[in-house]
């Protein structure tokens, strides 16, 4: 079995910790950090969130706190949609046995880079906040990066909306700026995979409560992330489309391009110039119908993963 070692870069975030429960049990995917961003949910909420999650499955992985201060001027945050607490119905404890590391978050990834040159991918599913971060205080990280894989960016809108502007771009686009620039390779999912194409419908919503603690788990985060102005009831997948690409790339079909991001005017409104030359490769589509099966496939590899902590039994009874 082939495994890739990464750095995960996230601000979960209900969509973010649907993506973080199958890389977090998925034995194909090596974390060696998860770095927490300013996105959905501001930045000690969120880290709390990740140490929960390495509380109830029982993971030992390295997490550090990053930026608070984005480098756009964007205050935008998710609450409606992510609830309170960031995990929609899901109430996760205040305090948690895993603590974030006492360390800058730029440091820690450059000792990491440091340690696996060449072989670690940078998987981006928030804001570029920390990435950029990284990439002023030691420019040589961008020659050490293998590549990136990233969640967000709307090059032709969405479903509901052909004007779309991605909340990972437009909350700090100047920081996916600096991303573009360091001409690193990048994979690029755009945040309508996961709403229009591999998004999970009401029956596979309510056949996640029947599966095992794991879809439990991931049930009862969702049970209000119903997407916003959609005529039929979904429930977006946008992380989960970005991290498969990774391991599963058979199922997704790319075109090269070159990016550039408005941080002007129309702040956030990314556009492709596709060429060959490109260092990003956008995804064009994901088999809808093969993604879902790996993915309720893997659900059911959980099915020995009991999960025992006490704040998680109380949220599913």
């Amino acid at each position: 079995m082939k495994k890739y070692k990464v750095i995960i870069d996230t601000d979960p975030g209900v969509d973010d910790s649907t993506a973080l429960v199958f890389a977090l049990n998925d034995p194909q995917f090596d974390i060696k950090l998860i770095t927490v961003s300013a996105g959905n949910i501001h930045v000690p909420l969120a880290s709390r969130n990740m140490c929960h999650l390495l509380d109830i499955f029982n993971r030992d992985i390295p997490v550090v706190n990053g930026y608070r201060q984005r480098l756009s001027d964007s205050d935008e945050y998710a609450y409606f949609l992510h609830g309170d607490q960031g995990l929609g119905n899901y109430i996760p404890p205040k305090t948690t046995h895993h603590k974030p590391m006492q360390i800058d978050c730029a440091e820690a990834m450059y000792r990491v880079l440091k340690k696996y040159p060449h072989k670690i991918t940078m998987v981006i599913l928030g804001p570029h906040t920390n990435f950029a971060y990284l990439l002023r205080k030691h420019p040589d990280a961008k020659k050490l990066v293998k590549n990136i894989v990233m969640m967000g960016a709307s090059l032709d809108g969405i479903k509901t909306n052909p004007n779309h502007k991605s909340f990972n771009i437009r909350t700090d686009a100047n920081s996916f700026r600096d991303t573009i620039n360091s001409r690193i390779p990048v994979i690029m999912c755009p945040s309508k995979f996961g709403r229009d194409v591999v998004f999970f419908d009401e029956n596979q919503f309510e056949e996640l409560k029947r599966i095992n603690d794991v879809g439990r788990y991931l049930a009862k985060t969702l049970e209000e992330y119903w997407e916003p102005d959609y005529p039929d009831k979904i429930l977006a997948n946008c992380d989960l489309s970005a991290i498969y690409s990774i391991t599963h790339p058979e199922l997704y079909k790319f075109k090269r391009a070159f990016i550039d991001v408005d941080t002007e005017v129309n702040i956030g409104s990314t556009v492709g110039h596709y060429d060959k030359r490109g260092y990003f490769r956008v995804v064009q589509s994901i088999n809808r119908e093969k993604f879902m099966k790996m993915i309720f496939k893997k659900l059911h590899e959980f099915d020995n993963l009991h999960i025992e902590n006490a704040t998680f039994r109380k949220n599913v009874q």
